[in-house]
């Protein structure tokens, strides 16, 4: 069981370690050559637009919440017992699958909630490289 917990300590610290953008943000970027910084750039672009979509996904999926409740109450109004029941039993289903998508995707997309801070960062070292290198 020790080793259990040793190797799940192990895995985490690997996976934050192979993480650029977390990287970027805890020590910068002075350490990445150029053409990697650009490519981190294009990286960072659409991994913030894959997770922009995905918000927009699971906000979708937690508004329709309100439209299986106003179902709920027109069902109601025409005395249709299943569709009553069926929109009851939709509204958990899609605020517990709204709390879930949340959860993942602050988890999976944990450094790019800063994207705008670290594209500052790797910006700010490309005109440092860039001022550099026109001095000689």
């Amino acid at each position: 069981m020790k080793d259990f917990f040793l190797n799940r300590q192990l895995d985490k610290l690997e996976k934050e370690a192979n993480d650029d953008f977390l990287q970027i943000l805890s020590f910068g970027a002075r350490c990445y050559p150029t053409k990697e910084l650009h490519a981190l750039l294009r990286r960072l672009d659409k991994e913030a637009q894959r997770l922009a979509y995905y918000r927009r996904l699971v906000l979708l999926i937690g508004g329709s919440a309100t439209l299986w409740i106003a179902f709920c109450f027109l069902f109601q109004s025409l005395d249709f017992t299943f569709g009553v029941y069926l929109t009851l039993t939709l509204i958990p289903i899609t605020l517990v699958a709204f709390t879930i998508g949340n959860i993942y995707i602050n988890r999976k997309f944990r450094a790019l909630r800063s994207a705008h801070l670290i594209e500052k960062i790797i910006v700010e070292e490309l005109d440092r490289r860039r001022k550099d290198a026109s001095i000689f």
